[in-house]
Parts: structure tokens; C-alpha cells; sequence
């Protein structure tokens, strides 16, 4: 199945959400007669990477500024949107949350950061409590595992979308510009390792005190190439994938059928004591 895919990279304005959605439509206005089938937000796009933040920004998903931004993104292009992340009240407590809104402006799914930074003073897991359930769609056949940002080092979590049949894996996140090795390598490494297609969106820009986002969203195929990036520039990506390129890899290279994933975790392994 084709798809047309639409990438946004934004800079977020901390403390100035009207700016921020003002300059989100703007970027995803100039591709609207790309008319894209699915159109993927960053993480926290529009509030930024501030932790500290986070409880002040945080919205009810019945009463959300952004929300009903991605709604109004969704109807008007008629495509469905991931919508990045945003900081979700949930029964007091608070997470950092991939809402997926279809055509029609319908929230079909909310999907909660599994891992959260707690990295070199860095207090997302102070903040935040950790999601607990993957979310796997089925946009027309084509199957879908979402994630955030930091889940990118965890690949147990891909291999779970990838035993339940995924051919797109979506990442989307507020990446540090310090890491673009780690950024491209464990991107690719999943797109390699699964067989499927990772579409990546990051935010770009400065985030505050000198900090910034790495920017470099990017479609990667189901062999591990780049096949289009961005650099640090905000923009879209615009990219049509075609998931018979994932069904051909995996008859011509049965990677997937080779995976002894029915009994991985039970593999004994036997500890030996070197005296010498």
C-alpha cells in the first residue's frame, strides 16, 4: 500500500502556544495540496521540552488547546494525524501523550511515553508517570506501532510491534542536538532489525539556555537507508512509502521468520566461572 507522509518539524515557542500553533499551520499549509494520507507531529510540539513545565502546560484531553488544534489539522486535510505529544491530566497524575485523531477529528488513540529521561539532571520521570500499553493501529491494512523519543533505546518495545505483524514504526521526539550519532543509528538499527519503515519526526530549534532540538527528521526504509531527511531547518517532509517494499524484504530476506521469538525469553543461559 502507498502512503503519502507528512513529517513536521517545528520549533515549539515555551510560554507562547498561540505562536506555536500560528507557525505549525503554516508549515503544514504549504503541503496541503500534497494531500497526505498521514501527518506525524513531534513530541511536545507545542509547549517544548521544559520539565519543569510540564504540570503547567499539562491539558485535559476533553478541554485541549492542542487537541483541538490537531482536530482542525486532521478535517482539513482529511488525513490522520499523530499528533506528537502533548503533557495529558490523567486522574491526577500526569503523561506525556501521542494522540492519534483520525480523518474526521476523532481521537482513536491515546499512547503514553513508556520510557521517560532522567538523563544528566534532565526530570522527565519526576514529572511524568510511565504509560504501561502499546498502541498498534490499522490505517487501511497498513499496521502502525507508535512511540516517543527515548522509547528509541529500548527495542524490545519494537520487536513486540514487529512480532504483531507492524510494517511502519513511528517515532516522534524533542531530541538534544548533542546525540545526532545515537539519533541516526538507533533509527536505523530498528528500521533494519524489524523490517519496516521508521518515520521520525523531531523538534528543531532552541529549546532554552543554549539548549537545543537536533532537528533531522527522516524516512527510513525497511533496509536501514536514509531515503529523506531534513536537516535543522523547520520545514515538512513529504515522502510517499510503499509497504510492498516491506513484504518484499521479507520474502527475499526472511529475517522476521528466522527470529526465534516464540521462546526468547526462556533462552537458558549458563554462567561460567573463569578461575585462571
Amino acid at each position: 500500500m502507498k502512503l503519502k507522509i507528512l513529517i513536521v518539524q517545528n520549533n515549539a515557542i515555551i510560554n507562547n502556544q498561540a505562536a506555536t500553533f500560528e507557525n505549525a499551520e503554516t508549515l503544514v499549509s504549504k503541503f496541503s495540496g500534497c494531500k497526505p494520507d498521514i501527518i506525524i507531529f513531534p513530541e511536545v510540539w507545542s509547549c517544548g521540552w521544559c520539565c519543569r513545565n510540564f504540570p503547567s502546560v499539562s491539558e485535559d484531553v476533553n478541554d485541549s488547546s492542542t487537541i483541538s488544534f490537531l482536530k482542525n489539522i486532521a478535517i482539513e486535510n482529511k488525513a490522520l494525524v499523530i499528533g506528537g505529544s502533548f503533557i495529558r491530566k490523567d486522574a491526577g497524575f500526569l503523561k506525556n501523550t501521542c494522540p492519534v485523531i483520525s480523518s474526521k477529528g476523532e481521537i482513536i488513540a491515546l499512547y503514553d511515553k513508556m520510557h521517560l529521561f532522567s538523563h544528566k539532571g534532565c526530570e522527565e520521570n519526576r514529572y511524568i508517570t510511565c504509560g504501561d500499553e502499546l498502541k498498534l493501529l490499522d490505517f487501511h491494512g497498513t499496521k502502525i506501532g507508535i512511540s516517543i523519543c527515548y522509547d528509541i533505546r529500548f527495542p524490545e518495545l519494537y520487536r513486540v510491534y514487529s512480532k504483531k505483524g507492524a510494517e511502519v514504526l513511528i517515532n516522534v521526539a524533542a531530541w538534544s542536538n548533542k546525540k545526532l550519532e545515537h539519533w541516526n543509528i538507533m533509527h536505523r538499527a530498528r528500521a533494519i532489525e524489524n523490517q519496516c519503515f521508521m518515520l521520525v519526526a523531531d523538534q528543531t530549534g532552541l529549546i532554552e539556555n543554549s539548549e537545543f532540538n537536533l532537528g533531522h527528521s527522516m524516512v527510513i526504509n525497511p533496509w536501514g537507508d536514509i531515503a529523506a531527511s531534513l536537516q535543522a531547518e523547520e520545514d515538512c517532509l513529504f515522502y510517499e512509502i510503499d509497504t510492498k517494499e516491506v513484504n518484499d524484504l521479507r520474502k527475499n530476506f526472511p529475517l522476521i521468520s528466522d527470529r526465534r521469538d516464540d521462546n526468547i525469553e526462556y533462552f537458558k543461559c549458563k554462567e561460567i566461572k573463569i578461575n585462571d
